[in-house]
């Protein structure tokens, strides 16, 4: 028997999908705004309107950011100009702490809306984590985000265009999403470049997919313009794409 063979269609999903961990980054969101009062942990916040830029990539400014609300999107830029989204965060998520030990950062991060951050100097994350409940914390929240980059590296080198758009609204849904009933509004409006900007395509072909998720289904425009998506009808397509029999999902919140 081979270790492919033994493989579940539930497991390689679950592989695919990209997680959050909301609860964790609630739980330590809690902890960096009380430092917000306190006298001895240096912390300030940040307000960024929509398009925003906060700082260019190359500098090891030695911060990290927590999202208090607004969404943040990492960009990235090759010698030709061509933009990579590399990730979109979310409220009590954050980014930065790749550039503690002095390594410069390779991403520009831009505010998708206004958005709030909160700042914390590296000696003052220190004074933190000396916290063992904080600690605890962090230490499971960057287990997680490295779980997270490794799905989204399983994304761009096992599937193709169409699908890892399907696999990013799945996520928009899941950081983004105000659920009712089977259906989720995705709150964050973004444009079909930054789509394409996500999967590595062009606009064009963006719109063909979103019509291709529409005619089955999957997704819908509200009102408002935002996607509405249906996750199950998502997973569903994914899972026929892949050649896997479909199942439920072991991770409900992926889906719900």
């Amino acid at each position: 028997m081979t270790l492919a063979s033994t493989r579940t269609p539930t497991s390689v999903l679950d592989d695919m999908l990209v997680p959050r961990g909301s609860e964790l980054t609630h739980r330590l969101m809690k902890g960096v705004r009380s430092a917000l009062y306190s006298p001895t942990v240096a912390a300030r916040r940040v307000a960024l309107a929509g398009g925003e830029l906060l700082h260019q990539p190359g500098g090891a400014d030695g911060r990290v950011y927590f999202i208090e609300s607004g969404a943040i999107c990492l960009e990235h830029y090759s010698p030709t100009g061509r933009r990579t989204i590399l990730d979109v965060l979310s409220k009590n998520e954050y980014f930065g702490e790749d550039s503690l030990p002095g390594m410069p950062n390779q991403y520009i991060p831009a505010a998708v809306v206004d958005t709030s951050l909160i700042v914390v100097e590296s000696a003052a994350l220190r004074d933190l984590l000396d916290e063992p409940n904080i600690c605890d914390v962090w230490l499971h929240s960057q287990m997680l985000k490295a779980r997270r980059h490794r799905s989204l590296l399983l994304q761009h080198t096992t599937s193709d265009c169409e699908a890892r758009l399907a696999m990013r609204l799945l996520d928009l849904a899941q950081g983004f999403g105000a659920a009712s009933g089977r259906s989720v509004r995705i709150g964050l409006k973004l444009r079909h470049e930054d789509y394409a900007a996500m999967i590595g395509t062009t606009r064009s072909r963006v719109g063909l997919f979103l019509q291709r998720f529409t005619d089955r289904k999957m997704i819908r425009k509200a009102s408002c313009g935002a996607i509405v998506a249906d996750p199950r009808l998502i997973v569903e397509y994914l899972m026929e794409r892949m050649g896997l029999a479909s199942g439920r999902l072991s991770r409900p919140d992926a889906v719900a």
